[in-house]
């Protein structure tokens, strides 16, 4: 499934909202994204910026939800390695 996501250019964190109130913040706390796959809002410090990227992760929409429902947690944030 594809996914449009941010990357915020300061901590180089990807974010991605599962589901319209997933609200995430990057891990340096200057970059946040929202909406899910109703809408794309995303928040920023204009210093620091962030860049549009596109995942391609082997999930369902319904994994996404769950994992949002049940704060499980397994997706919605990916930190640099």
């Amino acid at each position: 499934m594809k996914i449009q996501a941010i990357k915020c250019k300061g901590c180089q964190t990807t974010l991605f909202s599962r589901t319209r109130y997933d609200f995430r913040t990057c891990l340096c706390g200057k970059t946040s994204i929202d909406g899910g796959f109703d809408y794309l809002k995303a928040s920023f410090d204009s210093n620091i910026g962030f860049e549009n990227v596109e995942l391609e992760l082997d999930v369902t929409l319904e994994e996404l939800y769950r994992d949002w429902n049940t704060a499980e947690d397994k997706y919605g944030v990916i930190k640099k390695e």
